[in-house]
């Protein structure tokens, strides 16, 4: 299963991401806690790791997913 970590900037960021995700079948799970989760913090240690794709907006993230 591949975990997509996404910090959104602003809140319409955050509901653009969030739909285009849903509409490509993507499961979309919002995290909003003060320290990440377990899953979070792998993910992010995934990245650090380079076991992962790390993508700084929008656009660059689209483009590593091949869309």
């Amino acid at each position: 299963m591949t975990t997509l970590v996404i910090k959104p900037k602003t809140r319409d960021e955050r509901v653009f991401l969030t739909k285009m995700l849903k509409k490509m079948n993507i499961e979309v799970d919002i995290v909003e806690e003060p320290t990440p989760n377990y899953e979070t913090q792998k993910a992010i240690s995934d990245v650090e790791n380079k076991k992962g794709t790390r993508a700084k907006n929008a656009d660059e993230l689209f483009k590593e997913l091949g869309l």
